[in-house]
């Protein structure tokens, strides 16, 4: 048992495809047992109902044959009676003294004029002649009580006083039992023992009128004659066969066993059974041959019937075992290369577990370990792009915290000193001035939170700030639109998005000699987007120039320098980018001195909502 649970553990727990195999090679024995099985059930019956039907055969053979020779001493005692001569001769014979039969028989000879009438001697002799199965004919007188014994080599006449005193009560046994089998308490014994173990059939005479019993006639039909017509008929030397009496005593014994002895099992063969109790269980038929008392049986034993299918046996058991090795060995080739490419699976995604992103599976075929294989490479590839990403979205929003915090030279010691000048200028009168200085305190003090995230509303109120500072600069001649979607106002983006866009125009796009110059920044909602657009009636900038920056912006994002060295298009493009995506980001529309329009698509990802 330990051993079993240590095999189990080692070879099957964590072994899926040894399980299969395991079950597999379970239900493909059972399987090859199950038909193996059926197969030889299938042989065994047919075997049985061959040989049963050779034996069948064989006993309708010899039980023609044997009916044919009752049918021949049948027509001789018919011819006995319809010869109206040879009866009379023989009703004389039988009711007369044997000296007054031969002085009938001297009469009728001197009358013919020595030509030899019909007799039942000369009938009987040419019977005996023609049929050599016949050893002995016996006559019997009822009145006169005499025997007349003939054969094929003597004839002899026995008068009462030669015969045994016994012999008399012979006659009426007769009536019930025509077929005897001779033994020592026969009539006749020692004369009829010469001839051999006989089985005989007696006939009782009738007068044809009267209708009175005077006498019977008795044939003696040689066993061993008897013996060898049936074994001439026998085709199937294997089964055993018996010719018996009707009382069970046995004529013909195939093994010879029993030849003259009562079958000890003659009740078991009167038996209606699939396998009657002999000697062993065995297959039997019967059969009664005709009107001659006789009975022929066939047996087949079991062992017989198991000899002959131990060729088809051992065939089925090789062939079994054969197709059970070949599927095995075919189950577990494939079996193997599947569980090769298990194992190279489970190897990678440890590796990939590990740290190790350079993992790849390469396998053969299609199946569904290559999908697996192949989404775990794609899974991988992407796994890989997206820590790259994220990685140099860190190391730019550091740079740009970076460029920011060395913009700010110390915010708060500047802010406390706008703030000292704000309110300088409001004492000395110059408002504008304290209002410029305001906004650009403002600015410092919304650079110097730290929150990354905004919303629109936020951005947009800082942005207009910026605008504003830039409005009192020039003196009006900047003139400023914004517009911002309700629906929009809540959302939240990334600080410092719109600004430098703002600041792209009025570092490159603005027109100080001009009175027109204006600036529209408009923020609406579609669906799930932000759309943001910033156009202004600016310098504009030419094809080429254009080309380069729309290049720019569809380039993958990389680690090198961010726009020219500060928080230009090209920064707040791959920013939107590193955050949301790579379908968001900014466009660019312009021409020369057709203006510029920059146009900002983001995610709608809803904060608070406005009162």
């Amino acid at each position: 048992m330990p051993s079993l649970k240590t095999f189990y553990r080692i070879h099957l727990k964590k072994r899926m495809f040894n399980k299969i195999l395991l079950f597999y090679s379970i239900v493909m024995v059972l399987l090859f047992l199950g038909v193996s099985i059926l197969a030889y059930q299938y042989y065994e019956q047919r075997s049985m109902r061959e040989q049963t039907d050779r034996v069948l055969k064989d006993l309708d053979i010899v039980s023609v044959n044997l009916n044919q020779l009752y049918e021949r001493m049948y027509s001789a005692i018919q011819q006995l009676y319809t010869d109206a001569a040879v009866n009379e001769d023989l009703t004389y014979f039988l009711s007369h003294e044997y000296e007054d039969y031969l002085k009938r028989r001297l009469n009728q000879y001197i009358q013919s004029s020595g030509t030899e009438p019909k007799n039942f001697d000369s009938q009987l002799r040419s019977l005996l002649k023609d049929e050599p199965s016949i050893a002995n004919i016996l006559l019997y007188s009822k009145g006169e009580g005499f025997f007349y014994f003939m054969n094929p080599g003597s004839q002899r006449f026995y008068y009462p006083s030669e015969i045994p005193q016994d012999s008399p009560g012979w006659f009426d046994s007769t009536v019930n039992h025509q077929w005897q089998l001779t033994d020592k308490r026969s009539v006749l014994w020692e004369a009829r023992k010469e001839s051999g173990p006989v089985y005989s059939y007696t006939h009782i005479l009738k007068d044809t009128v009267s209708l009175q019993k005077y006498g019977a006639i008795v044939f003696d039909l040689n066993t061993d004659a008897i013996k060898r017509l049936v074994e001439s008929k026998l085709k199937d030397r294997g089964a055993k066969m018996l010719l018996m009496t009707s009382g069970g005593q046995v004529i013909y014994d195939s093994e010879n066993r029993y030849q003259g002895q009562i079958y000890p099992y003659w009740r078991q063969l009167q038996e209606q059974k699939d396998w009657v109790e002999l000697e062993e269980p065995s297959k039997v038929n019967v059969l009664t041959v005709g009107n001659t008392g006789m009975t022929i049986a066939g047996i087949i034993p079991k062992s017989r019937i198991e000899q002959s299918m131990h060729t088809i046996r051992l065939s089925l058991i090789g062939i079994t075992a054969l197709c059970i090795a070949v599927s095995f060995m075919f189950t577990f080739t494939i079996i193997r290369q599947y569980s090769k490419k298990i194992r190279k699976i489970v190897t990678h995604i440890r590796r990939l577990q590990e740290g190790d992103l350079s993992a790849r599976i390469v396998l053969t075929g299609e199946d569904e370990l290559q999908d697996i294989s192949q989404n775990f490479n794609y899974m991988c590839d992407r796994l890989e792009t997206y820590i790259d990403q994220v990685y140099r979205s860190e190391i730019k929003q550091k740079n740009a915290e970076l460029v920011a915090m060395q913009a700010q030279i110390n915010p708060h010691f500047l802010y406390n000193t706008l703030e000292s000048i704000r309110m300088k200028a409001i004492t000395s009168g110059a408002r504008d001035v304290g209002q410029m200085i305001y906004i650009l305190a403002a600015l410092f003090r919304d650079m110097i939170r730290k929150q990354t995230n905004v919303t629109l509303a936020e951005e947009m109120e800082m942005n207009g700030m910026y605008l504003k500072l830039f409005q009192y600069r020039f003196e009006n001649r900047l003139e400023v639109e914004t517009h911002l979607d309700k629906n929009a106002a809540n959302c939240q983006v990334v600080k410092l998005l719109i600004q430098p866009v703002v600041e792209n125009y009025l570092v490159h796009g603005f027109r100080p000699e001009s009175d027109s110059n204006r600036i529209a920044v408009t923020v609406v909602r579609e669906e799930e987007n932000i759309v943001v657009r910033v156009a202004d009636n600016g310098k504009g900038m030419p094809p080429e120039k254009l080309a380069e920056i729309r290049k720019r912006l569809a380039r993958k994002p990389d680690s090198g320098a961010l726009g020219g060295g500060s928080l230009g298009l090209l920064n707040v493009n791959e920013r939107i980018r590193s955050h949301y995506g790579s379908d968001y980001g900014l466009t660019v529309n312009s021409g020369p001195d057709q203006g510029c329009e920059v146009t900002l698509k983001l995610p709608a990802i809803q904060g608070e909502m406005l009162p």
